[in-house]
């Protein structure tokens, strides 16, 4: 069976402050500079942090009853539109979207609309974090594929997470795990101060040469990094 040619790209945890919306930014600047043509959708109707430094992400309001969630539709319509779709979840939104996969049956069936269902799932040593993906491995287990980001920020290791049954859980249905190192706090409150991506930072006139340096190499780490998952990100 020929691979599927697009990839519809999750990111369904709702626990706020744990890096979902950079490591979606990090994606998006990977596959576009990877000439990858990209659909990206923000749920997140407080804060659109997201849409603020990924401008052409469209919006999607989920504060909305659950027999209005039909306006999900417009993520899997860009499914025509774009190789890869790529949608940050809001923080405590996270049990629409379930509800919307559930609703049509959008996990089962990816094979008639051509695409790959990926969970991208942040990790982090906050225990209702991982407490969250063991929930959507309850879930969703073998239904979709499994990204994980090991968000690094507060130091090299993540005893908690690796020593966890979601882990291991992770790791027999084939997740592919990349490592989301720490960047400089001057240089990530910069890029926060002009909405700016790592991978516009690189050239932004507006940024010191030093923080400049550091996003030149910061993007380059992590493109090194999404290689490791090629497969889930890009079709053959």
């Amino acid at each position: 069976m020929n691979e599927p040619a697009q990839r519809l790209i999750l990111f369904p945890q709702d626990k706020g402050g744990i890096g979902k919306s950079f490591v979606a930014t990090l994606l998006h600047d990977h596959l576009v500079e990877e000439g990858v043509s990209v659909k990206a959708f923000d749920l997140d109707h407080a804060n659109s942090t997201f849409q603020r430094f990924v401008p052409e992400a469209e919006f999607i309001d989920t504060d909305v009853d659950t027999e209005k969630l039909g306006v999900l539709d417009r993520v899997v319509h860009a499914l025509a539109e774009a190789d890869v779709v790529l949608v940050d979840n809001r923080a405590s939104g996270g049990s629409k979207v379930l509800a919307y996969l559930d609703e049509t049956r959008l996990p089962e069936l990816q094979a008639e609309y051509g695409c790959l269902l990926v969970f991208f799932v942040v990790a982090t040593d906050d225990k209702d974090a991982n407490s969250q993906i063991a929930e959507l491995l309850d879930s969703h287990g073998p239904k979709v594929r499994w990204l994980v980001a090991r968000n690094l920020r507060d130091g090299p290791g993540l005893s908690q997470f690796a020593g966890s049954q979601a882990r291991k859980r992770l790791l027999e249905l084939g997740a592919v795990e990349v490592d989301i190192p720490s960047l400089a706090d001057v240089t990530r409150n910069q890029l926060q101060s002009a909405n700016l991506t790592v991978g516009n930072g690189r050239t932004a006139a507006k940024l010191h040469l030093l923080d400049r340096s550091r996003c030149i190499r910061y993007h380059a780490l992590m493109a090194a990094e999404f290689a490791k998952a090629r497969a889930l990100l890009i079709a053959a």
